[in-house]
């Protein structure tokens, strides 16, 4: 027995127990009085076969009257939701059933309604998102073909000398490499979020993993001449070698991205309590405390001078694949002063399942 707002909340075998109880002592007491009426008058009580009958037909006649009207506080929860479900059935997630908030309340009829008030916010969501998301892709999707439909036009034309051609060309094979990628990132976090991803169980010495992603993207950090600290401790885990390359990759990648020219990348990674920490820090501008929520949001970049160099997914990709593998992330920033990302990753992960893999053609 609680108290949910102002109304008083019971399960709701005590509530039926209780009203049941009370309807039938109610009425049995009425059911006397009015007998004991009669018989002041008529003498009935001399004929004790005809007051039982009298009596008991009172009963049931007052106790069904009181538990057909008792029986709206069952039905009206269950009818105030099937409503608000035909609405969301119909495209209206806006909807939303009022919670008793006086009065005497059924403990599973207030649970049933919050719980469907919670299902329709997340439906109003998702709904939300499903419209951003589409927006977002149209949007990406519209500058490179713009692009390469315009390219292709000049080229239609003719009267160009062969260096003009040459660079035209290039500019349309980055757009179109630029849309490869849009593509496999969404089909990746298309399947992260459904689940439905082959994961290998495989022992993997990360350290060594890291590394080799350093020696993948040695030539961006080469462009920035980016100096790198590392400290990684001997870190072995057994995990999904394809779907933890894409952490690192990602990470360093945006990083690097990031850092000033001429200052450092700070990797380090130890193995404490049956998990892996890793930390890679730049030395760029840093995100604003405001932002960092929404950096894991897809197709949000914090800096819009970096739009050409990506399309806001890979912290999203990031985000979801610790996630899968049963992991954190963590995101410290300071304006001015750098960004670190501290992901945690359990020495054996046994939550990942599904029969598709993600990260073939990475």
């Amino acid at each position: 027995m609680s108290c949910h707002r102002h109304a008083l909340i019971l399960p709701l075998r005590l509530y039926y127990s209780l009203s049941t109880l009370l309807t039938l002592g109610g009425s049995c007491l009425l059911s006397s009085l009015l007998v004991c009426f009669l018989d002041h008058f008529t003498g009935l009580a001399q004929n004790l076969a005809l007051a039982l009958t009298v009596c008991s037909a009172f009963t049931l006649l007052l106790g069904g009257i009181a538990l057909a009207w008792d029986a709206r506080r069952y039905i009206r929860p269950a009818e105030d939701v099937s409503r608000a479900a035909a609405r969301v059935a119909n495209g209206d997630f806006s909807v939303r059933v009022p919670v008793p908030d006086r009065g005497i309340a059924i403990a599973e009829a207030v649970s049933l309604i919050e719980h469907f008030n919670g299902m329709s916010r997340e439906l109003e969501g998702m709904a939300r998102m499903q419209k951003a998301f589409i927006a977002n892709v149209s949007h990406e999707f519209k500058t490179p073909l713009s692009s390469i439909q315009g390219f292709t036009e000049i080229l239609l034309d003719g009267g160009l000398d062969a260096r003009d051609e040459q660079s035209y060309l290039a500019l349309i094979h980055k757009e179109v490499q630029r849309l490869a990628r849009l593509s496999e990132n969404i089909l990746r976090l298309s399947r992260l979020d459904a689940q439905n991803i082959v994961c290998r169980h495989e022992r993997i010495c990360v350290d060594e993993q890291i590394r080799r992603c350093l020696i993948l993207l040695s030539e961006k950090c080469a462009d920035k001449e980016l100096l790198l600290d590392i400290d990684l401790e001997p870190m072995s885990i057994i995990s999904d070698p394809d779907l933890l390359e894409q952490i690192w990759l990602n990470l360093i990648d945006n990083a690097q991205k990031y850092a000033k020219p001429h200052t450092s990348l700070h990797i380090t990674g130890k193995m404490r309590d049956a998990a892996i920490y890793v930390s890679i820090r730049d030395e760029g501008p840093g995100i604003s405390e405001e932002k960092i929520p929404h950096i894991w949001e897809r197709f949000y970049q914090c800096e819009e001078s970096h739009k050409e160099q990506g399309h806001g997914l890979g912290l999203s990709i990031v985000h979801s694949v610790v996630t899968f593998l049963g992991g954190t992330i963590v995101c410290k920033s300071t304006v001015g002063c750098g960004t670190e990302m501290i992901v945690e990753i359990p020495a054996v992960n046994e939550s990942c399942k599904g029969h598709i893999d993600v990260t073939k053609g990475v």
